[in-house]
């Protein structure tokens, strides 16, 4: 058997089945959602959101264009894992670092920066391509995600961070899957402004009365996250606070106007995944 052909011929397959799939996901997006969009003028959309009591900070008003990208499920092996005194780490299913601290690493800020920021860049392999999303005292950990053209890929169990710590302030273990070999895949695209944005949650229902939109910002989700190559669309992240205080997060595909749904627990996407590759 010639394994050399045989393993060429696989991958050429799942090279053509990821380009289908992504060519069948732009293709399956309804249209007519953005054209509803662009049908209302500014001062229309403005004054909806004003006799619903939503207010909003100044918005993002720049032409934003942005591109899909696709990128590679990194696969560690122990030669290339950086030597550290202080580390301990274990490669489990080939993507992912587990890393214990012989020696906890007290939090500390250097300079003003954030101490979870200041942990990440001085231990974690390739740190700086990370951004902070979120910090959980109660269970006394921090995600970080990966960061895809210089933005924020959401919630992708295979570009994340997370790091543990003690109620002494000092960090114990970390673990950390990356994507690699980002591509461009088109041409950069006009993006959805941040007003017509707000209007599509609007006309979902998604925007509650006497709530206030703390933030807006151009990230990337990922369309498809069961095979080695995934493929990345901009998406706008839209950060709302209720009246009762609590906030919400929505995204939204910033060049077609569909509303992406994320699974929020890194913990259950890892056991879903798990599920579907078995």
């Amino acid at each position: 058997m010639d394994w050399s052909r045989t393993k060429s011929i696989f991958i050429w397959v799942f090279l053509i089945l990821n380009l289908f799939l992504y060519t069948q996901y732009l293709e399956s997006y309804n249209e007519g959602q953005l054209i509803e969009v662009l049908g209302e003028t500014t001062k229309k959309i403005e004054a909806r959101l004003k006799e619903d009591n939503i207010t909003y900070i100044a918005l993002p008003n720049n032409n934003e264009s942005a591109a899909y990208y696709s990128g590679q499920i990194k696969k560690f092996s122990p030669a290339e894992i950086p030597y550290s005194a202080n580390q301990f780490t274990q490669i489990e299913n080939e993507n992912k670092l587990i890393v214990t601290m012989e020696k906890p690493v007290k939090l500390q800020e250097n300079g003003g920066r954030n101490p979870f920021l200041e942990f990440l860049y001085n231990n974690v392999q390739e740190g700086d391509s990370y951004v902070l999303w979120n910090v959980d005292e109660e269970k006394r950990e921090a995600t970080f995600f990966q960061k895809v053209n210089n933005l924020t890929l959401y919630y992708n169990v295979r570009g994340y961070v997370k790091i543990y710590w003690d109620d002494e302030n000092r960090v114990y273990a970390y673990e950390q899957t990356m994507l690699e070999k980002h591509e461009k895949l088109d041409k950069q695209q006009n993006l959805l402004t941040a007003i017509q944005v707000l209007q599509i949650l609007d006309n979902k229902n998604l925007l509650k009365p006497d709530s206030q939109i703390l933030e807006m910002n151009i990230g990337y989700s990922t369309i498809v996250q069961l095979t080695q190559t995934q493929v990345f669309a901009p998406t706008w992240e839209v950060r709302v606070k209720l009246k009762d205080g609590q906030e919400e997060i929505h995204f939204v595909n910033a060049v077609q106007g569909k509303i992406v749904e994320l699974q929020n627990d890194l913990s259950e996407i890892v056991e879903e995944t798990e599920d579907l590759e078995e």
